[in-house]
């Protein structure tokens, strides 16, 4: 099989020796598509810097190396990266607490290849703890092709198409030295028209903070994710959780598409069999049946709370009328605000405007 293309992976590194080997080792030999590594060596540990000295200069793969007089950080090694890119089509920003499988590259590209609107992507990053990732990678190929929409991509393996790149340039230096820059990326991304999404048939097992909780004790963490969650936040407002109560799914699409890429939590309470025409990691869906349907689905309004934030609802939207006309009787008891539309056209314009004008009032509200 041959390739036009070319993907560029930047791989920020700080010692850890075994981590950084099986990370590359797995690369050379899971991958196919043409790749150059740009590894941005921030360590000081002989060993990890001799190793990586040695692959530049083997001919095993293309890699530049990368040796800057002090320790960059995660966002200052990505932006170094990104000055080095040369006519490679994609761009991989990626963690050394990682292990490639067998065609994790391929069937990235070629579901950018397939929808042009596809900005950035995941793989697929969890799997169950008896499994090996070599174990786990082969059942996902059922899922070759497929993919969901994401809210944000995680940072430990994040694929980019390169006109992302040109258009909303590196990470944000605001976020110093890491912690929510991929989130924010992902975000700009998203508002740019570009889909933001997970590869279900391609695995990158992710070992997960190794690398950070060596650098900086749990403390220092917590507060950098609580000041930087403040500056992201303030941006980009917190996600409502939000119910939709339809009757009508097959319209529903763009709706739900909206609010979910709004970084939103979502779920819709349908009677009617069939799946919606939208998928989200952030959407749920619930289906009672039309028998007490509505007794139903007031139960778990009334019972529903978030077990992270211990809050209700933000708003119940729906367009049965049979169902807003039943929870008249029981208002004192539902704290969430009801919210009806005639139709799926009229209830998209109401909800999309009154999240819009929540989230700038919850944005006013944080300090900066």
């Amino acid at each position: 099989m041959t390739f036009k293309e070319r993907c560029d992976i930047i791989l920020p590194t700080c010692d850890q020796l075994g981590l950084i080997r099986d990370c590359i080792e797995s690369l050379i030999s899971s991958t196919r598509y043409p790749y150059r590594l740009i590894v941005i060596n921030n360590g000081r540990s002989d060993e990890a810097r001799n190793y990586l000295r040695s692959m530049a200069g083997s001919g095993r793969l293309n890699m530049e190396l990368i040796e800057p007089q002090e320790n960059l950080g995660w966002i200052r090694s990505i932006n170094t990266g990104l000055e080095r890119l040369a006519d490679s089509k994609y761009v991989c920003f990626q963690n050394d607490d990682t292990i490639f499988t067998e065609g994790w590259l391929e069937e990235l590209v070629d579901i950018f290849e397939k929808d042009p609107q596809v900005g950035i992507a995941n793989p697929e990053w969890e799997k169950p703890t008896d499994l090996s990732a070599g174990e786990y990678a082969p059942k996902l190929k059922k899922y070759k092709g497929q993919t969901i929409d994401i809210d944000w991509c995680r940072g430990h393996c994040f694929f980019v198409r390169r006109e992302v790149v040109e258009k909303i340039g590196g990470f944000d230096m605001v976020y110093l030295p890491v912690y929510y820059d991929d989130r924010d990326y992902s975000l700009k991304a998203i508002k740019a028209g570009y889909r933001c999404v997970k590869a279900k048939g391609a695995f990158v097992d992710h070992i997960r903070n190794v690398t950070m909780k060596k650098a900086m004790d749990q403390e220092k963490i917590n507060a950098l994710m609580e000041r930087n969650g403040r500056v992201f936040y303030k941006r980009w407002g917190y996600p409502l959780k939000l119910i939709f109560v339809l009757n009508d799914i097959k319209s529903s699409g763009e709706l739900l598409r909206n609010v979910c890429m709004d970084q939103n939590k979502v779920i819709v309470i349908k009677k009617a069999r069939g799946a919606l025409p939208y998928e989200h990691t952030n959407l749920k869906v619930l289906e009672f049946g039309p028998f007490l349907f509505n007794v139903k689905t007031l139960f778990y309004i009334m019972t529903k709370r978030s077990k992270k934030h211990q809050k209700g609802i933000d708003y119940i939207f729906t367009n049965d009328d049979g169902f807003y006309s039943f929870t008249k009787l029981f208002r004192s008891f539902v704290t969430a605000q009801i919210i009806f539309g005639a139709n799926m056209n009229d209830l998209s314009e109401i909800a999309v405007g009154l999240i819009r004008v929540k989230k700038e009032k919850d944005k006013s509200a944080i300090r900066a």
